[in-house]
């Protein structure tokens, strides 16, 4: 325990956790800004790039070191996320 009370591998992962917060908030301004100025654009390279993540998680080029059935649930997460992206960014603008 360090002189705050928090477990120094706990610190580790809480500054992650606030990386990762960070970048997906300046990546979600530059989605609703993209929406508010190029929605039809916008939505076209969502779904492009929704099938490009299909297609590499559903092969063996990416995401290597995962097992097939992790893969597979590595892209219908990302998937579903991309598509919840997508959502929220329509009902921002």
């Amino acid at each position: 325990m360090s002189d705050d009370g928090i477990d120094p591998d706990k610190a580790a992962a809480i500054r992650l956790r606030a990386r990762l917060a960070v970048v997906e908030r300046a990546a979600w301004f530059g989605l609703v800004h993209a929406m508010k100025t190029r929605p039809a654009e916008t939505e076209a390279y969502i779904a492009s790039e929704r099938a490009r993540c299909a297609e590499g998680f559903g092969g063996t080029t990416w995401a290597k070191d995962l097992t097939d059935a992790e893969r597979k649930m590595l892209a219908e997460e990302v998937d579903a996320g991309l598509a919840q992206l997508i959502e929220d960014a329509r009902g921002e603008v």
